[in-house]
């Protein structure tokens, strides 16, 4: 599966505008799809017994705060964005739904920054060498050379599912939405608009490691 991290000019706004590409769920001139194939597309496969659903949907909110979702079997909204390196879970909590506590961390990080205009600090929530993220992360740096926001949160996660811990290694499921992203530059003008991508399933396998657990890798299913 091909991935990028920044496309060309966008086709409308000012000259300075460039399309955004988050290499992990945008496709085309946005979030190309990375980190390899996955399962069919379609809802997220229900969670397993002894596995934890973990959160709602993963938006923005005032910054700051790394904001938790019970692991319960139902979905409740989550309205706290992760401030600098994602706000991740607290490191002595191993439970699988720790891990989708991170998961849902992450995408806040990278949402804020996206809107922020800054390079996104993951270091709380993923792994060094995990390929997926360093292209989301790439993503943010790229606004943050032109010096252009987005005015929308690019990414929103629903469904998350924590599976069963097998050693030092959980999967956590979840379906991925990108929404249209409009940018502006650093005057508050519009920079042009990139479209959404069609909603996908995904799949992100997080180690436990001293600090707590970490995405090694997140595969997306094919579009």
């Amino acid at each position: 599966m091909a991935t990028t991290s920044i496309a060309g000019p966008v086709r409308a706004g000012s000259a300075r505008a460039a399309s955004v590409c988050a290499a992990s769920l945008l496709a085309g001139s946005v979030l190309a799809g990375c980190g390899g194939a996955g399962p069919s597309g379609g809802a997220p496969p229900p969670a397993r017994p002894g596995s934890a659903t973990v959160g709602g949907p993963v938006s923005p909110g005032p910054a700051g705060g790394a904001g938790t979702a019970a692991a319960t079997g139902t979905s409740a909204p989550t309205t706290t964005t992760g401030g600098p390196a994602g706000g991740a879970a607290d490191p002595s909590d191993d439970s699988p739904a720790a891990a989708g506590r991170v998961v849902e961390a992450y995408y806040r990080e990278i949402n804020a920054a996206a809107r922020g205009g800054r390079v996104a600090d993951v270091s709380a929530t993923a792994l060094p060498g995990c390929q997926t993220c360093a292209l989301d992360v790439g993503m943010t740096r790229r606004l943050d050379q032109l010096g252009l926001r987005a005015t929308q949160e690019p990414y929103e996660i629903t469904g998350l599912a924590a599976g069963e811990r097998t050693g030092t290694v959980v999967d956590v499921r979840f379906t991925a939405t990108t929404r249209q992203v409009h940018l502006l530059d650093p005057a508050g003008r519009d920079a042009g608009t990139e479209p959404a991508v069609p909603t996908r399933t995904a799949t992100a396998r997080l180690a436990l490691t001293g600090p707590g657990w970490r995405v090694q890798t997140i595969t997306y299913a094919a579009g």
